[in-house]
């Protein structure tokens, strides 16, 4: 975590209130806080910095599913970018759709270039933030990862470092981001709002804490149109992934206060943008 994550960050139990950083923290050579703690000084809170990462979560934070628990399991971790997901929106949509293809499309949605906070919610090896840290470039702002699973998170780091990143990574929930009303001129999901757990409550922490001009930019997964696929999906959803039609979710984003202004559908995958 870096220190410019503390003009955005906030207490998951209140947020509005601003995280403090405690004294005695411990710093990269590059001013990255490695260990440490933060506190709330309205609830007073406090939160462990450790190995880089802020835990606004705790040790009693335990995942909510089966598919949950898998992002907990190390090598899981360690594979996920590696093995899964450069092949998976290929396999997924029917049509060639690798990196190539899915960041600068994610990445022009957000234009991260325009500068302020960008957050890539239930970031998993946070590849949508290295993303948007490479396209904000030298744009005032920062870029924060959010998950809660740490061995993710771990991994995340791991890769932003190696490529020279400045990406702070939070341990926290995406029904609960600790960031101000308003903060973030963009928010990223990639694929992660069908496993998540509440969906609605999600929806309204991405409008919640989105700029008045700020963007979403969403890629995840509809109900297939076809028997097999669906069959698939229903298995799938024994161990907590969802696989809502695309037209109730659209819903379900309106619902919570969120505009959609652009969406396309490759298979199963949909790619959207949405603002307040």
């Amino acid at each position: 975590m870096y220190i410019e994550a503390l003009a955005y960050l906030t207490c998951p139990r209140d947020p509005e209130a601003p995280l403090e950083l405690e004294r005695g923290v411990r710093l990269a050579a590059d001013g990255e806080l490695l260990a440490g703690r933060l506190r709330c000084p309205a609830c007073g809170a406090r939160y462990p910095i450790d190995g880089g990462i802020a835990d606004l979560l705790g040790p009693r934070a335990l995942p909510d599913s089966i598919v949950q628990v898998t992002n907990f399991l190390p090598p899981i971790a360690w594979g996920y970018e590696r093995a899964w997901r450069p092949r998976a929106l290929t396999l997924l949509s029917g049509e060639p759709f690798g990196y190539a293809r899915e960041l600068p499309l994610i990445v022009g949605l957000a234009a991260p270039e325009r500068g302020g906070l960008c957050v890539d919610v239930a970031c998993s090896n946070g590849l949508y933030a290295r993303a948007l840290a490479r396209a904000q470039g030298g744009a005032a702002g920062h870029v924060i990862g959010v998950d809660h699973a740490l061995p993710m998170l771990r991994q995340a780091r791991a890769f932003a470092r190696a490529e020279g990143l400045r990406i702070s990574y939070v341990r926290a929930r995406a029904q609960a981001l600790p960031l101000a009303s308003g903060a973030a001129a963009v928010v990223a999901m990639g694929g992660s709002l069908n496993e998540i757990g509440d969906i609605d409550q999600a929806l309204r922490e991405l409008r919640r804490t989105l700029a008045s001009s700020g963007r979403c930019a969403m890629m995840c997964l509809a109900q297939s149109e076809t028997g097999p696929g669906r069959a698939l999906q229903g298995a799938l959803g024994l161990g907590g992934v969802r696989f809502p039609p695309l037209d109730a979710l659209n819903r379900r984003a309106a619902v919570a206060g969120l505009r959609l202004r652009s969406q396309w559908r490759y298979g199963v995958v949909v790619v959207s943008l949405l603002t307040r």
